[in-house]
């Protein structure tokens, strides 16, 4: 049987499409939006023309641009899109409703699967880049319970504050890696028994292993997300690895 390859895209093999609003702020491998964080190819779209405080004042008037930047992530052969801030929660439903691919739009989806999994006692520790710009509205649309979440925010971390708030653009990994421990310990002082973390912060995934270590704490993020997801494409024969099924393939 001879196996033909189709056409129909300029460039092939993209197992996701990552949305990210224009912004210049450094990254480093951990943050999706740094391409080195995958262990499969990924492609890039920028949302432009839609600032980061269109996601904290729920612009859904302006979902139109998010969904125009996705559907050409769609067009250019991505198996699904993913959206590279934790706020695009409130947009998941609108954006997913366009696409003819899967649409991730925040880790805060992870919140009700790690709920139902958690024993009933334990609470998940939720960090957020600040807890004033967090809305009820952004855990609700993910289906979050608010009783299940303790949540801290990277409001008192002056990296924080002016890199990723500021846009500024020198990063001092070592302090902002300070910054998210200190935001954790935090929620182990609450007095909750904390049986996981969840970064909504996207900029935070690179320190995720720092938590792992030092709290001894199963940790999710956008990053596990997009690898779940990406993990229902691979085509895995367990005696022999797996690879990724291509969309360019019939």
């Amino acid at each position: 049987m001879r196996n033909f390859v189709f056409g129909g895209n300029t460039t092939y093999g993209q197992v996701a499409g990552i949305l990210m609003l224009d912004s210049v702020i450094p990254r480093i491998p951990g943050d999706p939006g740094h391409a080195e964080t995958f262990s499969f190819p990924v492609r890039y779209g920028v949302v432009r023309g839609f600032p980061f405080q269109d996601l904290v004042d729920l612009r859904h008037d302006r979902v139109q641009l998010i969904v125009e930047a996705a559907l050409e992530l769609e067009r250019e052969g991505v198996n699904f899109v993913a959206a590279d801030c934790g706020l695009f929660s409130v947009f998941q439903r609108d954006v997913a409703a366009v696409l003819s691919v899967p649409f991730v739009g925040s880790p805060l989806n992870l919140l009700p699967l790690i709920a139902g999994i958690l024993p009933a006692r334990q609470k998940i520790g939720l960090i957020t880049g600040d807890t004033r710009i967090l809305k009820d509205a952004h855990l609700s649309a993910a289906g979050a319970d608010p009783e299940r979440l303790v949540i801290r925010g990277m409001e008192n971390c002056q990296e924080f504050r002016d890199v990723v708030i500021g846009r500024g653009l020198r990063l001092d990994p070592d302090a902002m890696q300070a910054g998210v421990l200190t935001a954790v310990e935090d929620l182990f002082r609450s007095g909750e028994s904390v049986g996981a973390v969840v970064l909504e912060c996207t900029n935070l995934v690179s320190f995720r292993s720092a938590i792992q270590t030092q709290f001894n704490v199963p940790v999710f993020d956008m990053v596990s997300l997009i690898e779940f997801v990406a993990g229902g494409y691979r085509l895995r024969d367990f005696g022999s690895g797996f690879v990724f099924r291509k969309k360019d393939f019939g």
